[in-house]
């Protein structure tokens, strides 16, 4: 009886034979970290308008560096092989912009900063000794702030939850290096942008508009990752992954704007219109490389 008692203290402890078994899984031990990476990511915006506007659509490309947190779990304290993580992401650099005003061409530079944070919650299944499958179910939020530069720059801010589900399979090569696919399939809700007023000075003259906010449209994201961990020793880990990310924004409805030209502070016209955000798909293309702290 006392024999097993003390067998059952250690395996709640994680100290018995077995529990110590699973933790030193290669796998688990990959899913027991801390860590943090620098990142690089290439953006790619298009706006999608039909008609198509006389100077085209808004366009964006470039690389923009960053950095990532990771912090990921795996133990048996609720059920066998219980995960948990989260996962920061934040870039921000000047990417090019190719766009227009209602009356011309506009290139320029987006100061862009982007952001991005998911929690998952899953549970493995060993396949093998050396491969495991891990679904889970993953919420976050993401946003991006774009600061066009320039005469008739302007800012804008894009923002959205994230929910839906993903799988991981991971496979130990060796009981030092672990290789993994990640797939997460989201809807992209309660997003929306904001776009603040500007004022425009000419001399005596300014032009000042009232900006908006508008909602967006449920839609969809798809991202898949692969990924390396290597356990320089125990408890030190250097890991990198190479990840592609496909969504896309809604657009909103018409909203009524106000455009107003003042002479010395005194408002001398006053022009009515609407303005709305267009439909809009992104791809970004990041990697990664970084080290972690296993506990």
């Amino acid at each position: 009886m006392k024999i097993r008692i003390l067998a059952l203290a250690l395996t709640a402890m994680g100290l018995s034979p077995l529990a110590q078994a699973q933790s030193d899984n290669p796998i688990v031990a990959a899913n027991n970290e801390i860590g943090i990476a620098a990142t690089g990511t290439l953006m790619n915006y298009q706006e999608h308008i039909s008609p198509a506007p006389t100077y085209g659509s808004d366009i964006e490309s470039g690389w923009m560096p960053g950095f990532a947190v990771h912090l990921s779990g795996m133990n048996d304290k609720l059920t066998q092989n219980l995960y948990f993580a989260i996962n920061y992401y934040y870039s921000s650099g000047g990417i090019a912009y190719h766009g227009s005003t209602p009356a011309e061409h506009l290139n320029t530079t987006d100061n862009a900063t982007t952001n991005r944070v998911i929690a998952r919650l899953g549970k493995g299944f060993f396949l093998s000794s050396n491969a495991m499958l891990t679904p889970y179910v993953a919420g976050g939020y993401q946003n991006w702030d774009r600061r066009l530069q320039g005469p008739g720059g302007y800012d804008e801010h894009y923002h959205s939850g994230l929910v839906g589900l993903g799988a991981l399979f991971q496979y130990a090569v060796t009981p030092r290096f672990v290789v993994g696919v990640d797939g997460q399939f989201l809807a992209v809700v309660g997003g929306g942008i904001d776009v603040p007023g500007t004022v425009t000075s000419s001399g005596p003259y300014t032009v000042s508009d009232t900006g908006f906010s508008g909602g967006f449209g449920t839609s969809g994201q798809e991202r898949i990752k692969i990924s390396a961990d290597y356990a320089l020793s125990r408890n030190w880990h250097i890991f990198g992954g190479l990840n592609f990310t496909h969504f896309t924004y809604t657009g909103t409805k018409e909203y009524p704007s106000l455009e107003t030209i003042s002479y010395q502070g005194t408002p001398i016209v006053q022009i009515p219109g609407t303005v709305r955000e267009p439909p809009s798909s992104t791809n970004l293309f990041g990697m990664e490389l970084g080290l972690a702290y296993r506990f």
